[in-house]
């Protein structure tokens, strides 16, 4: 026991020397302290280690990855001369991930995990006092957080305000007691988050408690609860080439013991952890960004004044914009940002109800996006009339009062000219066959066209079989327009039959608007598309006639 307590008088861990020397071997080996008490946060718009007091938009997130190395983490004193460092190094990775749940609440979690670490225990055992040294890696205590705004500075335009709620939860030491990468029972550190922002410059401070439900302790150094203070600054930069959004990040974190506030230099057990970060952070892909930083203790090496600290994070992030009338379509690029848009596949990009557009002619087209704004037409013809319904608007029908076809832009073909011609791969007709819109019924005006048709394959039985293709426009699905067009390719089948042309002569199929002839963005080019073709297939080998039988 005089060995004992002649070693905790001359060796500080931490920079500290004990202050129970009455307590057994396995007091002081307790451990369970995580030595890296300051934290970097996991929360989005915010600083190094300091959460800001404002926050993003419902349904942003973040996904970080960051690897913070650590020189100098435990140091060993004998009198006032420095034996050496006990933890000379370690490497953390950090698996974090945040997401913005409500427009005041943003909730984040940070798994620490000790990829490697080094440790000098020889000087323990030079000194006559061997203890069990700790593991080269480890899983640290997993945080979760959460972070509630109380006030914004836009609704008071002083301060912006959060609250924040961490949990540690002592897994780390569970599984490894001896490894220093976790405390020993769980850390509740509430705290309040306060942020100023003057022009490019956004100042922020933390304050709060730590609270431990097992206090730490190797050797003479005892870590229980602890008061929090932070402050720093971020700084805005220019755009420069590819690296947008950037910033400049400077802190200094003070955690004081409760029990002895403030020992800078006084104590010995009960330290006080000092650290001052400094970084930059950047986007330089779509979402993806990166963060260095670099920061050391202040004051003499040991607990919470590492020598040195080095950390670099990759992120991936995405900023809820702005959308008031939650219509999906972001403020920036919504004509209407506070009525949403009726989504009834007119417009519907432009975030604004046709409802609200004048719509002069009453045909339920807005005028925006009518192309004869004072007279009523259908959607189908882009608002326009069609008086000789050929389906052909009579802003581009040449004969708007005469049904034509519309390679002829809507004029009946020359009076002298065969509607129906039979060729050597098909049957070409110089007029178009009608259906009416979106149906399979033909119309009667196009009944003469089908019955000459009909006469043609009379006269020529030795034709065919004859394949009658359906096509469409694009208006309306694949799915749908496919359909359409293989029952119109078969009403001309049945149509045929009834004329008395032999079934099997004709074969029918549809293919909707996978074949177009023409662009589909005008009224002309869809008229165009939407035809019917007779195409030859092969000869009908006709039978030979049959030889009268000899008269006896």
């Amino acid at each position: 026991m005089r060995r004992v307590v002649r070693f905790s008088a001359l060796l500080l861990v931490c920079l500290a020397a004990t202050a129970r020397a009455q307590e057994s071997l396995d007091a002081f080996s307790t451990r369970g302290i995580d030595l890296v008490p300051f934290k970097f946060t996991p929360f989005m718009d915010s600083g190094l280690t300091i959460e800001g007091g404002e926050q993003l938009l419902t349904r942003s997130f973040l996904l970080q990855g960051l690897v913070d190395f650590n020189w100098g983490l435990l140091s060993a004193k004998s009198g006032e001369d420095r034996l050496g460092e006990l933890m000379p190094f370690r490497v953390n990775l950090h698996l974090m991930a945040a997401y913005q749940l409500h427009s005041r609440v943003e909730l984040a979690v940070d798994l620490p995990i000790t990829v490697g670490q080094l440790h000098n225990f020889d000087l323990l055992a030079q000194q006559g006092f061997p203890v069990q040294a700790p593991s080269a890696a480890g899983l640290g205590a997993p945080r979760l957080l959460a972070r509630v705004q109380i006030l914004r500075q836009s609704e008071l335009p002083i301060v912006g305000l959060a609250g924040i709620l961490e949990v540690r939860a002592p897994l780390g030491y569970l599984i490894d007691p001896t490894s220093f990468t976790s405390d020993r029972g769980f850390v509740f550190a509430p705290r309040l988050a306060i942020e100023r922002g003057i022009g490019p410059v956004r100042l922020l401070a933390n304050v709060g408690w730590r609270l431990r439900t097992a206090p730490g302790r190797f050797l003479n150094l005892y870590v229980a609860q602890e008061f929090t203070l932070g402050g720093g600054a971020i700084v805005e930069l220019p755009n420069f080439w590819v690296l947008q959004n950037n910033q400049v990040i400077a802190e200094v974190n003070v955690a004081t013991p409760a029990e002895a506030p403030f020992t800078f230099t006084s104590s010995e057990a009960l330290k006080t952890p000092f650290e001052f970060m400094a970084g930059v952070r950047t986007q330089f892909y779509k979402n993806w960004g990166a963060q260095l930083s670099v920061g050391k203790g202040l004051g003499e090496t040991g607990y919470g004044r590492e020598l040195w600290r080095t950390t670099l994070a990759l992120t991936w992030q995405h900023v809820a914009q702005p959308d008031q009338d939650g219509d999906g379509i972001p403020d920036a690029l919504d004509g209407c940002p506070e009525v949403a848009e009726d989504l009834d596949g007119i417009e519907d990009t432009d975030g604004c109800p046709e409802s609200l557009d004048p719509d002069r002619d009453g045909d339920g087209l807005p005028d925006k996006i009518d192309a004869c704004p004072d007279e009523p037409g259908p959607q189908e013809l882009d608002g326009c009339p069609d008086r000789d319904g050929d389906q052909i608007p009579d802003n581009v029908d040449r004969c708007p009062d005469q049904p034509g076809p519309p390679e002829l832009f809507g004029c009946p073909p020359p009076e002298d000219e065969e509607e129906v011609v039979l060729e050597s791969e098909r049957i070409r007709i110089n007029n178009q066959i009608r259906f009416e819109f979106g149906s399979d019924r033909i119309d009667p005006r196009s009944f003469p066209l089908l019955d000459e048709v009909a006469s043609v394959l009379k006269k020529n039985p030795d034709v065919g079989p004859v394949l009658i293709e359906g096509h469409t426009d694009n208006i309306g699905s694949r799915e749908v327009n496919l359909n359409l067009s293989k029952r119109r390719a078969k009403s001309v089948v049945n149509y045929l039959i009834e004329k008395g042309i032999d079934a099997k002569r004709l074969r029918s199929d549809g293919f909707g608007f996978d074949r177009p002839v023409a662009t589909n963005d005008t009224p002309l080019g869809r008229a165009k598309n939407r035809r019917t073709e007779f195409k030859l297939l092969e000869e009908i080998e006709t039978p030979p006639q049959q030889q009268p039988a000899p008269k006896p």
